[in-house]
C-alpha cells in the first residue's frame, strides 16, 4: 500500500452562504414550469437544450434530456447519440434531494446517483457511481467509486478545530486491480479566515493480483506523491480562484448568475 498525505490552504465558504446559495438553486428549479417538453425560468425565458422527455416536472421519476449536438438522443439507452440523462428520484426540501445522471458519450458512459440531505439545512451529501472507458485494457475499462461529506462535521472542524471521529469528507474509487481511498478534514488557520484541509490518498491492490500490486505500488511510491500533491495543490488554486467571487455574491446576485447560466446552457456563443 502507498499512502500520501499533503496539506493545501483554501479560501472557506461561509455554513450560512452554503445554505442560502442552496436555497436559491432549489427556489429557481422549483419556480421554473415545465410546458410540453420544454422549461421554462420564472422570468420566461426557454432553457435551451434541456427537454423533460418522461413524468412531471420535479417529481419521482421524471426524466431530462440534454441531447447532442445533433438534437438527437431518443434511444432508450444512455447512449443512441445523447448526451446526458437526469431522472429524478426524490425532491423533498425537508428529507432530501436524490438524482440521477447518466452521461454517454462516444468512449464511454459515467452514471451518478447523488443525494443532498436535509436540503433546508444540509448536514450530508453522498455520490455514487460508475464509469466504463471504450477501447481501456481489461481491467481499466470499467471503475466505480462513492464519495460521502458529512457538512455539518466538516463546519465543525473547520471553525473550531474539534478533531473529528472520523473524516468529514471521505471517497473510494475501485476497479479491478486496486483500490483508492481519499479522507479530508480542515482545519481553522487562526493566522488568517482560511482552512488547512489535510488530504490522505491511500492506494492498495485488489484481488488475486494484490501481491503484484503492491510490488509496483512500492516502486512507484515516489511518484505518485508527486502527483497526488501536485494534483491538489492544482485543485486548490482553482478553488482559490473561483470561491472568493462566489462567496461575495448575496442572495440576487447568484440567482441573476444562475439564471444567466440557464439561459445560454449549451450555446456556442463566446458572447453569450
Amino acid at each position: 500500500m502507498v499512502s500520501v498525505s499533503h496539506t493545501v490552504v483554501v479560501e472557506p465558504v461561509p455554513y450560512e452562504w452554503l445554505v442560502d446559495a442552496l436555497g436559491v438553486v432549489r427556489a429557481l428549479v422549483e419556480e421554473s414550469r415545465a410546458e410540453g417538453q420544454r422549461l421554462v425560468l420564472p422570468d420566461g425565458q426557454t432553457v435551451p437544450d434541456v427537454r423533460l422527455t418522461r413524468g412531471r416536472h420535479l417529481r419521482p421519476g421524471a426524466v431530462y434530456l440534454v441531447p447532442d449536438e445533433n438534437g438527437e438522443g431518443e434511444g432508450k439507452g444512455t447512449g443512441a447519440g445523447e448526451t446526458a440523462r437526469i431522472t429524478v428520484r426524490e425532491w423533498d426540501r425537508r428529507r432530501a434531494v436524490r438524482l440521477e445522471l447518466a452521461v454517454a458519450e462516444d468512449d464511454g458512459t459515467v452514471e451518478l446517483d447523488a443525494a443532498l440531505k436535509s436540503p433546508d439545512r444540509p448536514r450530508l451529501i453522498e455520490v455514487g457511481g460508475r464509469a466504463r472507458t471504450e477501447g481501456a485494457p481489461l481491467g481499466l475499462s470499467h471503475l466505480k467509486g462513492r464519495a460521502r461529506v458529512r457538512l455539518d462535521d466538516w463546519w465543525t472542524a473547520a471553525d473550531t478545530e474539534r478533531t473529528m471521529s472520523s473524516a468529514p469528507a471521505s471517497a473510494r474509487l475501485d476497479h479491478r486491480w486496486l483500490r483508492a481511498d481519499v479522507r479530508a478534514t480542515p482545519r481553522p488557520r487562526w493566522d488568517d479566515d482560511r482552512w488547512d484541509v489535510r488530504v490522505t490518498v491511500s492506494v492498495r491492490g485488489r484481488s488475486f493480483l494484490r501481491p503484484l500490486a503492491a510490488l509496483v505500488l512500492a516502486a512507484a511510491g515516489r511518484g505518485i506523491h508527486r502527483t497526488v500533491a501536485r494534483t491538489l495543490d492544482d485543485t486548490a488554486e482553482r478553488w482559490n480562484e473561483a470561491v472568493p467571487r462566489l462567496v461575495a455574491m448575496d442572495s440576487g446576485q447568484w440567482r441573476e448568475a444562475l439564471l444567466t447560466g440557464a439561459r445560454h446552457l449549451g450555446s456556442d456563443d463566446d458572447g453569450a
